[in-house]
């Protein structure tokens, strides 16, 4: 009984370690990622990471998803000649060998929409990034009010 005890033990500190410290599958980590904090009645909300390539052949991010949105996308933001911004669909992104892309606040950016559910601050939401080639890379992110800080 006790060997079942330290078993579940020693996979609930490993669950931690991975989620603190970034997720890595096969030669794609994510790391930095949270989600934004919205209101309970929000249909939307918008998730923050880095992906690196940590591998020698090319990665090609097709796509998001969570448990808790009926559909997830990866999002675009430009500035137009106006000034004014604009939001749309990222089909996809390459990334070289060594390379990192961040989707961040007032960039790219994942967007979930159709939440089934708002997610509270400091709960932990699965999101997996889907490839052209391969299997989804799946980590929790924490809902957040604020950008987490740097220090």
């Amino acid at each position: 009984m006790l060997n079942r005890f330290y078993k579940k033990v020693c996979r609930g500190a490993a669950l931690a370690a991975a989620l603190c410290s970034g997720v890595a599958h096969a030669d794609v980590s994510i790391s930095q990622g949270w989600l934004r904090a919205v209101p309970p009645v929000s249909p939307t909300m918008a998730g923050y990471l880095t992906v690196t390539n940590n591998g020698d052949a090319k990665v090609e991010i097709t796509g998001a998803r969570s448990e808790i949105a009926g559909h997830a996308m990866l999002h675009s933001m430009k500035t137009l000649d106006d000034g004014t911004r604009k939001m749309g669909h990222l089909h996809h992104v390459m990334l070289a060998p060594g390379e990192s892309f961040s989707f961040s606040p007032g960039g790219d950016h994942l967007m979930l929409m159709k939440l089934q559910r708002v997610p509270q601050p400091g709960e932990l939401v699965t999101v997996c990034l889907t490839q052209a080639e391969g299997e989804a890379i799946c980590t929790g992110l924490p809902v957040l009010r604020e950008a987490p800080s740097d220090s």
